[in-house]
């Protein structure tokens, strides 16, 4: 079973297409979806999802989360090069489809302190 992350990136005012696919293991506990892989940085990763939220882990050095929910903002922290850093996911459209096994994601990466974003990103996520 593959998973694949298509991800548009809007980045000062360039586009940036990230497309990538790696082998993950899908299993579905207590009304969640678990996607488990190991990115292009040999990091685990993991992907808990249901039609109220995601939250994507990636076992780095220090750990980074980022949590989605519709049409709501969530604190991340995230590993960077200038270290641990916090943003906010300001979710503006989350689908997930068991059925076709896709979840659509679009949503805005913010500066934890003022309104600038950082990134605007449309993501798609299959696996099967």
């Amino acid at each position: 079973m593959q998973i694949r992350l298509r991800n548009e990136i809007q980045l000062d005012g360039q586009m940036e297409v990230v497309d990538q696919s790696y082998p993950v293991e899908a299993t579905s506990k207590n009304g969640h979806l678990y996607l488990i892989f190991i990115n292009e940085e040999m990091e685990k990763t993991v992907i808990k999802c249901d039609t109220a939220e995601l939250v994507m882990t990636r076992f780095s050095n220090p750990k980074s989360i980022m949590r989605f929910m519709p049409e709501k903002e969530s604190i991340v922290a995230l590993h960077t090069p200038l270290g641990l850093q916090h943003f906010v996911t300001d979710t503006k459209h989350y689908h997930l489809d068991h059925t076709h096994q896709r979840l659509e994601l679009h949503y805005d990466l913010k500066q934890l302190e003022g309104d600038g974003i950082f990134a605007s990103y449309q993501m798609e996520i299959r696996w099967g």
